[in-house]
């Protein structure tokens, strides 16, 4: 039958799979790759400064009371690190800082025995992808930068996690839901944040880094996760002026191949 004989990629660096595209699956690939491009997006949080600008959802995380893991890409566009650039933070009534991850200088975890706070050195740049994992269960936390795993202070957080919290992405609340500091904020962009409900290995997020930022979850991880970036594009509430906007890893340029190939296609083939 009439098909294509199609090689990607079409651009150098990746290797290169070879395959015969009948007209209809090939017609089917694009479909396809549009839909998927469609959806992938990443938050972006604007360097104006307002404690109006943040994400909020109302998470289940029973399953990750005993033992979690917070994994995300970030991008801070600003410098305004005084407090320490908070983009997890998670409360419930009396404990306002239940989970709060920051992208310099401390975490904050406050258990059912009481608050810990493990302070690090290290730092994100401005305008550059950052890995960030922070992986903790009763009596052992570990922080992660771009698969590096960094050291931090103080006393290893012991108990279980408060459940029933509000979750905000990009703001540090110091009531469930508000008290926000104009000077204690996230500024640039964020993606790929999901929460497991176990303490990953240092293997398990190295691998994770080096798959870059565009990769899918591998699938045995993928199955561990509680709370999936998926879940806050669509259940998170975006506050002000926070919007999703195109991640840049979409499939665009494999569409714009195969619309080349089928132009190709149907200009050359017998009439």
């Amino acid at each position: 039958s009439s098909g294509i004989n199609a090689e990607w990629p079409l651009r150098p660096g990746i290797p290169v799979l070879t395959m015969r595209l009948t007209f209809p699956l090939a017609l089917c690939a694009l479909a396809a790759l549009c839909v998927a491009g469609s959806l992938d997006k990443l938050l972006r949080f604007p360097e104006e400064l307002s404690t109006s600008n943040y994400v909020i959802l109302k998470p289940d995380l029973s399953a990750a009371q005993q033992e979690f893991s917070v994994c995300t890409w970030l991008k801070k566009r600003l410098d305004q690190s005084r407090l320490g650039v908070p983009w997890f933070s998670y409360a419930v009534a009396g404990k306002d800082n239940s989970i709060l991850l920051k992208a310099a200088r401390h975490h904050y975890i406050t258990t059912n025995v009481r608050v810990f706070n493990v302070e690090y050195d290290t730092t994100i740049m401005r305008d550059e992808w950052y890995h960030l994992c922070f992986a903790w269960k009763s009596g052992s936390a570990d922080f992660y930068m771009n698969g590096v795993w960094v050291y931090m202070s103080g006393v290893q957080p012991t108990g279980q996690i408060p459940l029933g919290g509000t979750l905000v992405l990009g703001q540090e609340q110091d009531t469930p839901g508000g008290s926000f500091d104009i000077n204690d904020l996230f500024a640039g962009d964020m993606y790929q944040l999901n929460v497991f409900k176990k303490k990953l290995t240092l293997g398990e997020v190295t691998e994770m880094y080096y798959n870059g930022r565009c990769a899918d979850l591998c699938r045995a991880l993928a199955y561990e996760v509680v709370l999936s970036w998926d879940d806050i594009l669509k259940k998170g509430v975006k506050k002000g002026d926070v919007r999703e906007v195109d991640s840049e890893c979409n499939n665009w340029g494999l569409v714009s191949d195969v619309a080349d190939l089928l132009v190709q296609h149907l200009n050359t083939r017998p009439r």
